[in-house]
């Protein structure tokens, strides 16, 4: 039995750092892990496979991606079928806002742990998270999983500190011109702030959010019962959240960023 030491990358900023200093200060690091949640944002994944080949170039080390066995359609338009289960029978919908993602948990967290203990059934892992100070959480130990956090207790970075790391070395994502923080394309966690963006720059995916609402409400309409069919909170459809972003850019965002080119062409490396 050995220790493997694991890192998780979602190709934002905090992750990216994070993995980019690890290998650059030679810190033991056996596996990089992305794992696709099928709906990131098309910039996500262009992104990525620049990181990707940057740290094979530059490092000699690989990133891993692991996909998740179903779709987002299928659980958000699957019904439940566990046993004893409250909401036996019913349709899943939208995730809510209270609790884990079920999303998450079944393209992020169950690929890894299928991975893992199918590649290395006999070792216990270190994992880095990205972390910074700031964040005052942490995940607990297990007796297979011990978990750090070295933007925090090494390299002490804040997320800021992380951002400027990245425009420094000329690695920026895209995606921050628009977003604080980075997800899931359609994460129904995100604050309106970025819930703007989306509506503003990205039409595809917000029609494509505005089809699977459809398409949910008329089942709900169907006397199939729907847990949730609604992206917002408050039960606002998005056909009124679009309606109130209109009126907000008609009289000028409050959300305006800043127009300064992105530095991304990879050249401080």
């Amino acid at each position: 039995m050995s220790t493997k030491y694991i890192a998780t990358i979602s190709f934002g900023k905090d992750s990216t750092a994070m993995c980019d200093l690890l290998l650059k200060n030679n810190y033991p690091l056996d596996e990089i892990i992305f794992c696709d949640t099928l709906e990131e944002f098309d910039e996500m994944y262009k992104y990525g496979e620049k990181i990707k080949k940057y740290f094979k170039e530059r490092y000699n080390k690989e990133i891993t991606t692991l996909t998740p066995n179903s779709t987002f359609e299928d659980w958000a338009f699957g019904t439940i079928e566990k046993d004893g289960a409250k909401r036996k029978g019913m349709i899943r919908g939208i995730p809510t806002k209270d609790g884990m993602c079920y999303w998450r948990r079944e393209s992020k967290i169950y690929p890894m742990e299928r991975y893992l203990k199918e590649k290395y059934p006999n070792d216990t892992f270190t994992q880095y998270i990205g972390y910074t100070l700031g964040e005052n959480r942490s995940v607990q130990n297990t007796d297979t999983f011990t978990f750090s956090y070295p933007l925090k207790d090494i390299f002490k970075m804040t997320e800021e500190d992380c951002k400027a790391y990245l425009k420094n070395q000329e690695m920026e994502n895209p995606l921050y011109k628009h977003f604080s923080r980075t997800g899931c394309a359609m994460c129904p966690f995100q604050s309106d702030k970025s819930w703007f963006k989306v509506w503003k720059h990205y039409p595809k995916v917000w029609q494509k959010m505005l089809e699977r609402e459809m398409q949910l409400d008329y089942l709900h309409n169907n006397k199939k019962k729907v847990i949730n069919k609604f992206w917002f909170i408050g039960h606002q459809s998005i056909l009124e959240k679009e309606k109130q972003f209109k009126e907000a850019d008609k009289q000028g965002s409050l959300f305006d960023f800043s127009d300064e080119p992105l530095k991304d062409c990879f050249c401080k490396i």
